[in-house]
């Protein structure tokens, strides 16, 4: 029923097409962006999440008395 339907409609053969190439277009770019990252920025971002901030500290020791 369904193979019925997208026949009697116009022009949907393209967006297979069309989606198929966003894809690539989305995969190869975040692939450009993720090799052109320098490595001092990366090595600063993965110490963040370890990174403890002093005020975030004093709430966190004082809410646990």
């Amino acid at each position: 029923m369904i193979q019925n339907v997208l026949r009697h409609m116009g022009g949907i053969e393209n967006y297979g097409l069309i989606s198929l190439l966003l894809f690539f277009a989305c995969f190869f770019g975040m692939t450009i962006w993720v090799l052109l990252l320098k490595k001092p920025f990366l090595r600063e971002m993965s110490r963040k999440p370890l990174e403890v901030d002093p005020e975030e500290a004093d709430t966190a020791i004082h809410s646990h008395e």
